[in-house]
């Protein structure tokens, strides 16, 4: 199919950027189908198709290859069921928890094929991800205890120095979770300074940052500020209020983000849960979730630029921040009250496409292993199962 695909592109004269951005994908995506190391989605070999008028042999080809063929001698398979795709991420996670030279654990770096240190960032989302799986069963105490200990007068920080409400969301998310070293009270407070002026302008940070204060005070100012904010972010698109990547003057020709769609429906979700969502919120919520319902563009990974105010008048520090579209619409679905099988089976398709099953964890684009897709599909998965009776949650083996 690889093959196939890169002859039809060639005859056309088009690059691999060409293809992607008419399909709708990333560059990587076609690298990587073109040298086989991925399949396209059912969704995304029909569109390749239809461009390249390929009379269904592309959809046929990727239907062929997938279909299940005889297992062979050291095939890895997930087992057949979600609870071992859990056990191995959880299992995988613990081996790349990194300890000390006393062998004390301290944390996880954030991309899980490199060697390096750990990151605050990072240690976040690996306790997170443990909660999520449930296994194995590993004392989290000392990473905990160093966690609590990194907080500043703005929560939590990155590399850079300033204030970074995404990473304190995720901190305060995991500690409290995971232990009672954090109280509600003083979660929220450290969330609220984490906050900037330039917050309001990215659905991202307000949404990462409403889920986090809906779990520790539903009812608290902070939460109902959040909230006022995150439906101030919304754009207008032809008399449809969605999310796109931000909300700033002198924006040209914006268009809706899936991804930010669905985290901001995700949160709003968390605060209608919590009995103290607003009518406004329950309609904002349904107009979001109908539109990725009605989302026929693939569910693929994107990525946004922030530039992070430093003190003292320093420059500013830009950070790349990238999201797992799929498994962010399929936390949005499971709050729908009826989705179509075949969009929630389009959102599981590419989701699956980012398993690695020999690690048991989800990969990027590029090939690294960043631990927060990890978090991000558990995070889906248990959301999907909790929801619909029976989906296919099923990944490809490696056979298939």
């Amino acid at each position: 199919m690889g093959a196939e695909l890169r002859r039809l592109r060639k005859a056309a004269g088009q690059t691999q950027a060409d293809v992607a951005r008419i399909v709708g994908v990333s560059r990587a995506n076609l690298t990587q189908w073109e040298t086989g190391r991925y399949l396209p989605s059912a969704e995304n070999a029909r569109l390749l198709d239809d461009h390249f008028r390929a009379a269904n042999a592309l959809v046929e080809m990727t239907d062929a290859a997938r279909s299940p063929g005889p297992a062979t001698a050291g095939v890895l398979t997930t087992g057949g069921s979600l609870l071992e795709v859990f056990r191995r991420a959880g299992a995988s996670l613990a081996e790349e928890l990194i300890r000390d030279e006393n062998g004390r654990a301290v944390g996880w770096r954030h991309n899980l094929q490199k060697r390096g240190k750990h990151t605050t960032l990072a240690t976040a989302y690996g306790i997170s991800a443990m909660v999520v799986v449930g296994e194995p069963y590993i004392d989290l105490h000392a990473v905990v205890t160093d966690l609590y200990g990194k907080r500043s007068d703005f929560g939590w920080q990155g590399r850079s120095e300033g204030r970074r409400p995404e990473v304190t969301a995720a901190v305060v998310g995991a500690l409290f979770q995971a232990s009672t070293i954090l109280s509600a009270e003083e979660g929220l407070v450290h969330l609220e300074h984490s906050l900037d002026d330039r917050t309001r302008t990215r659905p991202f940070l307000l949404s990462a940052a409403l889920r986090t204060s809906v779990r520790l005070g539903p009812d608290a100012p902070l939460t109902r500020r959040l909230t006022d904010d995150l439906l101030a972010a919304r754009l207008d698109f032809d008399g449809v209020p969605l999310w796109g990547e931000k909300k700033e003057e002198g924006l040209v020709a914006p268009e809706p983000s899936t991804a930010h769609t669905a985290r901001a429906v995700v949160a709003l979700r968390e605060l209608l849960r919590s009995g103290q969502g607003s009518d406004e919120v329950r309609e904002a919520a349904e107009i979001g979730t109908r539109w990725l319902i009605e989302r026929v563009h693939p569910d693929d990974g994107v990525s946004e630029d922030l530039a992070l105010p430093q003190p003292d008048g320093r420059p500013d520090v830009r950070v790349t921040i990238k999201h797992f579209t799929s498994a962010w619409v399929l936390q949005a679905l499971a709050e729908a009250p009826q989705v179509p099988v075949a969009r929630l089976s389009r959102a599981l398709n590419s989701l699956w496409e980012r398993y690695e099953p020999s690690r048991g964890l989800w990969a990027w684009g590029s090939g690294d292993l960043p631990i927060w897709m990890t978090l991000d599909a558990v995070t889906a998965l248990r959301a999907v199962a909790l929801a619909f009776p029976a989906p296919q949650f099923r990944p490809p083996s490696a056979a298939d």
